[in-house]
């Protein structure tokens, strides 16, 4: 590659050779060190490619070996210049196209972010807002150093960052904590435990507190199940004092789950009328142009009046430019697809309702099971009704009932001896 490029710059010429001794010639060029490359014989002549100073040079040798050279093509950036010389117009566009390369090249026009997952793309890119780091400026105002040091103080579970910028694009690479960042202080405040909903208790695992209620028992949302007060007694079993402690116990029973969710008899209907439209979107410095094909329509012949328009449904497709890897532009580029459609209602159909009805059976068993819930039967049904219908999930489960809620001061003072 950079042979080519060296060749391109000094300029070279495509030569032609015929005459009786080539070899011979070929070996006074090896022997001189004129560089020779390409060679190939076409039609009873030999074809190869020179430098300048190399064709000169081979004038003489050339008699001595009993041949004859014959330039073909000149190629090369100096005879192309040459070649252009009038065209000068033409040179000042060339010249101001690589200028604009390279000033393009001096600001910083994409932003990648790698390995993030609990934090956004957007988060981040609020925070280098914040740090004066945005598309357009200029990439030598980046520190990469500062910025990594910066990422690390803002969000305690990045534990790595590698940030680079490579020609007009600039890449951050984090590695996130996997593990907590800071171990959880346990608890140790005076509380109840209380049933989070209604309920037959299954099971109890106490270990810390008074026992409110047995295996068995019917509870109501918001019944104190465990006691966060101990009673001390005398020998004839009479309060004498209470210790408050930090309830703690497992508590599972059987309770009812449901979910109503409710339509209208009627759903809206969008059909597509086989009319598109198809155009060019381009976006640079935050500002864009759209080229669309134009679409006419004729009106059928009638009583005169105008048909209101129709709306239409757009989905771009948007690239950025870029000449290499690294070296991005402030342009985007795109193709919008357009199709018409109009709306209209109609009644849900029964193949509908039953979709719908096992779609959202399936979301409302599937947060039961996400919150560990250990379902013992489901019921799903429709009812009609109110102008239109709704879709009733039942479930009985066999869940934890316990919560915890801070002991009340007033439950304090009316219990003290």
């Amino acid at each position: 590659m950079a042979g080519r490029f060296y060749h391109y710059r000094r300029g070279y010429l495509k030569v032609s050779m015929t005459g009786c001794a080539p070899e011979r010639f070929f070996n006074i060029c090896q022997g001189r060190e004129i560089e020779v490359w390409e060679v190939c014989c076409k039609s009873g002549c030999y074809e190869f490619y020179m430098t300048v100073k190399g064709f000169k040079q081979a004038k003489t040798l050339a008699r001595k070996a009993g041949v004859r050279l014959k330039i073909l093509k000149k190629l090369g950036l100096p005879f192309f210049l040459y070649r252009n010389r009038k065209r000068k117009l033409s040179l000042a566009g060339f010249l101001l196209f690589f200028i604009f390369l390279y000033s393009m090249s001096l600001f910083l026009w994409d932003i990648e972010f790698e390995g993030n997952r609990r934090y956004t793309r957007d988060t981040l890119m609020d925070f280098l807002n914040s740090l004066d780091i945005s598309y357009g400026m200029m990439t030598r105002n980046i520190s990469c150093e500062d910025l990594e040091e910066s990422i690390r103080m803002e969000f305690p579970e990045i534990t790595w960052v590698s940030a680079q910028v490579s020609g007009t694009r600039l890449l951050v690479k984090i590695k996130e904590n996997e593990v907590l960042s800071e171990i959880p202080q346990k608890d140790d405040s005076p509380c109840d435990i209380v049933a989070e909903k209604p309920g037959v208790i299954t099971g109890m695992i106490v270990r810390s507190g008074t026992p409110a209620v047995q295996i068995g028992d019917q509870v109501e949302a918001g019944q104190v199940l465990v006691s966060g007060v101990l009673t001390i007694t005398d020998d004839s079993e009479t309060a004498v004092a209470y210790h408050y402690v930090h309830a703690d116990a497992k508590i599972t029973g059987m309770s009812f789950a449901s979910l109503e969710t409710s339509f209208p008899a009627c759903r809206r209907i969008e059909a597509y009328t086989g009319k598109k439209k198809t155009g060019i979107v381009v976006r640079a410095f935050g500002h864009s142009f759209t080229i669309m094909l134009p679409f006419f329509h004729i009106p059928e012949p009638g009583d005169g009046k105008e048909e209101e328009p129709l709306p239409w449904k757009f989905v771009l497709e948007e690239k950025q430019a870029r000449i290499f890897e690294d070296f991005y532009l402030p342009f985007y580029w795109g193709i919008a697809a357009g199709k018409e459609y109009q709306t209209y209602e109609r009644p849900y159909e029964e193949e509908e309702k039953e979709e719908l009805k096992g779609i959202i059976n399936a979301h409302f068993m599937e947060n039961l099971e996400e919150k560990g819930v250990q379902i013992i039967r489901n019921d799903v049904r429709i009812q009609e009704g109110n102008g239109g219908f709704t879709v009733i999930c039942q479930a009985q489960t066999e869940e934890s009932l316990g919560v915890e809620r801070p002991l009340q001061p007033a439950v304090r003072q009316e219990e003290a001896p």
